[in-house]
């Protein structure tokens, strides 16, 4: 299943470690349903920011890129069927809809390995850490912001 990635890398368990925090969950997941980021994506940013890496506005969009595929024909349609099954006959399908929330986090797993085999090809200076967590999360927020601020500026001037 793995096709030579490394599914349990050192950026899926910084993932693990922070996305457990208080409250960290429900801000990613209020940016994913807002502006549509990539929770993934976010997460390596931040990661990368950990490792002294400073992302450019390239290297954002690279790396959204080299998930995109995945990440709109695999991890979206599975999280789409969660979340449709969780309203749907009063919860008497909850077995299934679990073992489908199982495949949608194995999908993020992958995704997250696909990143980690990414990073190799993503060299930066030494920089301070706290601010590379910072510049590269928002450099990320406004790349992937930046198609939905256009699309509500073009439908209020239709």
């Amino acid at each position: 299943m793995d096709g030579g990635l490394e599914l349990d890398n050192a950026f899926w368990q910084f993932s693990l470690s922070i996305y457990g925090q208080a409250d960290v969950a429900e801000e990613c997941l209020a940016l994913q349903e807002t502006i549509g980021i990539d929770v993934n994506v976010l997460l390596f940013c931040a990661w990368l920011g950990t490792r002294g890496i400073v992302l450019g506005k390239e290297d954002v969009a690279a790396t959204s890129e080299t998930v995109e595929a995945w990440s709109e024909n695999i991890v979206r349609p599975l999280r789409g069927v969660r979340q449709r099954m969780k309203g749907l006959y009063r919860n008497a399908f909850a077995e299934l809809r679990e073992r489908v929330k199982t495949l949608e986090l194995e999908a993020e797993q992958v995704e997250q390995a696909i990143l980690f085999a990414h990073a190799k090809k993503i060299h930066g200076a030494d920089a301070d850490r706290r601010k590379a967590i910072g510049q590269n999360v928002d450099q990320y927020l406004r790349t992937a912001s930046a198609p939905r601020l256009i699309a509500a500026a073009q439908g209020a001037m239709s």
